[in-house]
């Protein structure tokens, strides 16, 4: 029997149904050995793609469950093979004796990954199509499934593919001037001058490129923020109206805020794990001299710090030490207590730390202003999907290399250096993009890369 692979694809728990799938030239004839039809076809072998069965799924004569089974002919399946698919009840136990009633019917246990390598291998996918269903599989909210839906959907292979025909384009005008050299010296510095102009273009967009991976890692990892402030600014009914629960102290008494409480909230489409930090100010007491320090060394750790200042109050000593510490921080000034008459310096904030969001805490008003204002800053909100963008550590090595390749092509015709020395780097650039799209990835990147899948994907 030809190699056919098989593999429950469905989550290693009870419930209403489960899946279990083969692949392979033999899938269906394997299918056949465990699945009685029973409507609307009597035999499986019959099946055309796109069909489906109910009937009986057996070992060794004996019924183990009914079910139904889906039938996908080559090359019109998400492995490019013929595909069989059998859903049963979903009991773990049932599932897997299921499972083992195929494997002793002739088809192996696939790998992590394996369906997928499949689809790769067979043309089904690109590289970075297939690192999108892990992405997808993975999604946590609905920016990162619109970001991984536009990955399966070949959003950042096509935008590769379109500098990758740019940069042959130019390196393949180079190569005909190299073996048909124009004779006047006039024409040599026009196409020169292109060739500069082009290069600096496709320059721009790997930089484009290169600069969308922050707010990938962003999405799917969260960002660490610090709430920051002098006491009694509203730090702490900022941290427990993000969290939605009561994870900080809150009262009238200045400092009582001595350590750092963590917690880790969804705010909209971003992940963000919170740190509320002791206010800053000089104290004698010892202990809430030392969450003072600690919350200095989250300023200089955090990705986002989120400052806070009382609007009801003029701006302090304090105020103006918090400001010092945050220049170069990214940073989201919010002013709070709207509810109150405003007396803060609003002016002087947005001059120091850019223009803040008006706040209630206590009341919850500006919620969703902080929101869009933070997205606004991790730069999220100019990402668009739907023009591909870079997903993970690999791929942006790739665009590294391929930005440094074009760099140096540049900066060769820009230096007088004969074209033949652009050329051989653009190819290098071609080289690395070509890798990032899977068009010459090695077999050691796409085994790495399909064993963060699970078993059955």
């Amino acid at each position: 029997m030809a190699d056919c692979i098989a593999a429950i694809s469905t989550p290693a728990a009870s419930g209403g149904v489960s899946m279990v799938r083969i692949s392979g030239k033999d899938a269906v004839e394997t299918a056949a050995k465990v699945f009685v039809p029973v409507y609307p076809v009597k035999k499986v072998e019959e099946m055309k793609g796109y069909t489906a069965a109910y009937g009986n799924i057996v070992s060794d004569g004996k019924k183990l469950d009914d079910g139904v089974l889906l039938v996908f002919r080559a090359p019109h399946s998400y492995t490019g093979e013929d595909t069989a698919e059998i859903t049963c009840h979903g009991g773990i136990h049932v599932t897997r004796r299921v499972l083992q009633a195929v494997l002793s019917a002739g088809a192996r246990m696939a790998q992590a990954g394996e369906f997928t390598k499949l689809a790769l291998l067979n043309g089904k996918m690109s590289l970075t199509e297939a690192e999108g269903v892990i992405d997808l599989i993975n999604a946590g909210n609905d920016q990162l499934l619109s970001c991984a839906r536009a990955q399966t959907d070949g959003a950042l292979y096509r935008r590769i593919e379109t500098l990758s025909d740019r940069i042959a384009t130019i390196a393949s005008e180079i190569a005909v001037w190299i073996d048909y050299p124009d004779e006047s010296e006039d024409e040599d510095e026009i196409s020169k001058a292109d060739w500069l102009k082009s290069i600096a273009e496709v320059k721009e967009d790997i930089d484009s490129l290169i600069a969308t991976y922050d707010c990938g890692v962003i999405l799917r990892d969260g960002i660490s923020a610090a709430i920051v402030g002098k006491p009694n600014a509203g730090k702490s009914t900022l941290m427990n109206l993000l969290a939605g629960v009561q994870k900080s102290i809150v009262t009238d008494i200045e400092g009582t805020t001595r350590d750092i409480v963590e917690d880790t909230v969804q705010l909209g489409d971003i992940l963000l794990r919170l740190a509320d930090c002791a206010g800053i100010r000089d104290t004698s007491d010892t202990v809430e001299n030392i969450g003072v320090q600690r919350m200095i060394e989250r300023i200089d750790t955090a990705q986002l710090i989120i400052a806070v200042f009382d609007g009801s109050r003029p701006l302090c000593d304090d105020d103006i030490r918090l400001i010092g510490l945050l220049h170069g921080k990214t940073v989201v000034p919010v002013i709070n207590k709207s509810d109150l008459e405003a007396v803060a310096d609003t002016e002087y904030i947005a001059q120091q730390l850019g223009e803040p969001v008006i706040i209630s805490a206590k009341s919850g008003d500006g919620a969703d202003r902080l929101e869009q204002a933070i997205k606004k800053r991790c730069g999220i909100s100019r990402l668009d999907a739907s023009a591909g963008f870079l997903a993970n550590e690999r791929q942006r090595q790739c665009a590294l290399s391929a930005q440094a390749a074009v760099d140096r092509a540049y900066n060769a015709l820009a230096c007088g250096m004969t074209a033949d020395v652009a050329g051989l780097e653009l190819e290098a650039a071609l080289s690395s993009l070509y890798e990032l799209s899977g068009k010459t990835a090695s077999e050691e990147v796409i085994d790495r890369i399909f064993s963060r899948f699970c078993v059955g994907k």
